[in-house]
Formats: structure tokens, C-alpha cells, sequence
């Protein structure tokens, strides 16, 4: 683009990235942020939760990790879009590292309350991510919690969360006792 005098703006940065991200080019992604980075254009909001999902989603948790900080050190502050990919990304490395599921659950859920701290109150997005996360680690007792807290809140489970409620009822002895006699479960249908 440079070789014809046009100058990428931020919109065009973002973009060429999203789609390296979505090819799992997470490397280049990089390599293109640092570019942007030296060209002089200031990346914005969209352009670290473009890096900081694809970074996730490929299992570079540390390295999103550290993107945050840096990001924050600009003063740029995450928003509830933002802390939904990290609560995600934390239990996505849970999978693909093998980390300690019980320390990586902690993170996220740290994190899933430092965002109502900031001033973001999560929202179905926000829940049914993490109730998925402590489903998939097997914490019954934290994601029924949770459940019980989302619809205090009037918000419901989207059908990856149900499905998942449902694929454990039969293994989980506290999801099987929540399904049968809960409130929840019929107004979450």
C-alpha cells in the first residue's frame, strides 16, 4: 500500500489484522501490529481485542497477557467486550495448556469481578462465557452460582450454556439435583 502513497489508516490496520487472526497467521498479526505501531499510528480499542482474541483463541495467553498491560500503560482502559475475550482465552489456555484448571478458574473469575469494579456489569455475553469455562473444568458448584446470580439479573443462557447444563446432568450429581428442581432452569427454557 505504501509503495502507491497510500497511507493505511487504523480501519485498514484492523482489518488486514482480523483476518490474519481468523487464519490463524497470529505471528504476522503481530508483526503487522508492531508496524503500526512504528508508522506512528496509534492503535485504538478495536485494534487490541482484535490482537488480544486471536491471541487467545491460538492459546498465547501470556502473550494477551502482556498486550493488556501495554495497552493499559497507553491509558487505555478494557471494555466489557475486551474482558469477555479474556475470561475466555483463560479457559481456552486451561485446555490447550494443560494448566492447573482450579488456578486458571481463579484468574478468570478475578477477572470476571475486577469488570464490575471498573465499572462494567457483565452481561449474558459475559456470564454464559464464564459459566461455560467452570462447566468445562467441571465446577458445578460455582457455574450453578453463577447461573443463580445471571438470572437474578433477568439474563438467560444462551444454548451452548444449556447444552453444556444438559450434557452434564447425567455425570454431575449438583447439576442433575439443579435441573431437576430449579426455577432457573424453567425460565432459562
Amino acid at each position: 500500500m505504501s509503495e502507491k502513497e497510500l497511507i493505511p489508516n487504523t480501519v485498514t490496520y484492523n482489518t488486514i489484522m482480523q483476518g490474519l487472526c481468523h487464519a490463524s497467521s497470529i505471528l504476522e498479526a503481530q508483526e503487522l501490529f508492531k508496524k503500526m505501531c512504528s508508522s506512528g499510528m496509534l492503535p485504538n480499542l478495536r485494534t487490541y481485542s482484535i490482537l488480544l482474541d486471536g491471541l487467545c483463541k491460538h492459546g498465547h495467553l501470556e502473550e494477551a497477557l502482556k498486550l493488556l498491560e501495554s495497552m493499559q500503560e497507553r491509558k487505555l482502559e478494557p471494555d466489557i467486550v475486551l474482558y469477555n475475550i479474556l475470561i475466555h482465552g483463560m479457559f481456552i489456555a486451561g485446555k490447550l495448556e494443560g494448566l492447573l484448571k482450579e488456578g486458571l478458574s481463579d484468574e478468570a473469575y478475578k477477572l470476571f469481578r475486577k469488570m464490575e469494579d471498573d465499572g462494567f456489569l457483565p452481561d449474558s455475553c459475559s456470564y454464559n462465557v464464564i459459566i461455560q469455562g467452570f462447566l468445562q473444568n467441571r465446577d458445578a458448584s460455582t457455574a450453578i452460582r453463577l447461573i443463580d446470580e445471571m438470572v437474578g439479573k433477568r439474563f438467560s443462557a444462551d444454548s451452548s450454556t444449556f447444552k453444556m447444563l444438559l450434557d452434564l446432568e447425567s455425570h454431575d450429581e449438583n447439576i442433575s439435583q439443579f435441573m431437576r428442581g430449579s426455577s432457573q432452569i424453567r425460565q432459562m427454557k
